[in-house]
């Protein structure tokens, strides 16, 4: 067997062992300051107000901000950087909205343009230094924002949120 054939059959087991949601259409992007040693900052207190922009409520009760909050504790957790809530190395500061009215063009096979309604979410994380008041990092996330039941909307967003954290 070829080793294209081993590898295409290795994804496809991946992804059928890993469940059903998809995050190909989340993009991640995230920098961090040249000068700035991450491995010095230990503690971390999120800013308050840090959050959904817009509001929008899910009709199964899910909590995004907590959700989101939680997730990025985890993540931040796991890098060795303790939630604090006086006197942080760093303040975490995000916001994330949708945008329901969003709307693309497509192409078909024959070149005919078509218009069609794809609501698009996103997420900016930034990180500050507390005592300077610079930005040490950003990341950003956006992909479709999907009516997904509250499983897989978590599933989604711990995953752009893991992306945008491994690389600050």
């Amino acid at each position: 067997m070829s080793k294209l054939l081993k590898g295409v059959i290795a994804v496809l087991m991946i992804v059928g062992f890993s469940g059903c949601t998809s995050t190909s259409d989340i993009q991640v992007e995230a920098m961090k300051s040249e000068k700035v040693n991450l491995d010095g900052y230990k503690t971390y207190e999120i800013i308050e107000g840090s959050g959904i922009v817009d509001g929008t409520k899910r009709t199964d009760n899910l909590d995004v901000n907590a959700e989101m909050q939680q997730m990025i504790n985890t993540e931040l957790a796991k890098k060795g950087k303790t939630l604090v809530t006086k006197d942080p190395d760093f303040y975490v500061a995000y916001a994330a909205g949708t945008d329901m009215e969003a709307v693309k063009e497509k192409l078909d096979d024959a070149g005919k343009k078509t218009i069609e309604n794809r609501p698009e979410a996103a997420m900016v994380l930034i990180l500050i230094d507390a005592e300077t008041g610079v930005i040490i990092g950003i990341s950003t996330a956006e992909g479709e924002a999907k009516s997904l039941p509250a499983k897989e909307s978590k599933e989604r967003l711990n995953y752009a949120i893991k992306k945008m954290l491994s690389g600050l």
